[in-house]
């Protein structure tokens, strides 16, 4: 007897998300993540730092498994997870003129 799980299909790119396609251990996902620009923190006068300065980065918001709704992104390993973001961001600035 096989038993079929009908998941419904991945849900469509939420507003101001970016989203990346790939593959990790041979499991294709469908990632949502959140891109931050460059930052640099405020100083004063003598140009001393009050806060510090941040590199743009993205941020993995949904990982789901592709033609799924089941989003495993709080499973993945954070190594996993941050190789997924560099990728992303990569991708992100090829295509951003």
């Amino acid at each position: 007897m096989v038993v079929s799980m009908n998941y419904p299909s991945t849900p469509p790119c939420p507003r101001g998300l970016f989203q990346f396609d790939c593959s990790v251990e041979d499991v294709d996902l469908v990632c949502f993540l959140e891109y931050s620009p460059e930052e640099k923190g405020s100083t004063d006068y003598t140009a001393l730092p009050y806060e510090p300065d941040y590199d743009e980065c993205m941020t993995l918001n949904n990982a789901y498994i592709a033609g799924t709704d089941v989003d495993i992104a709080h499973m993945i390993l954070q190594s996993m997870v941050d190789h997924i973001e560099v990728s992303a961001l990569e991708k992100f600035k090829d295509n951003t003129p």
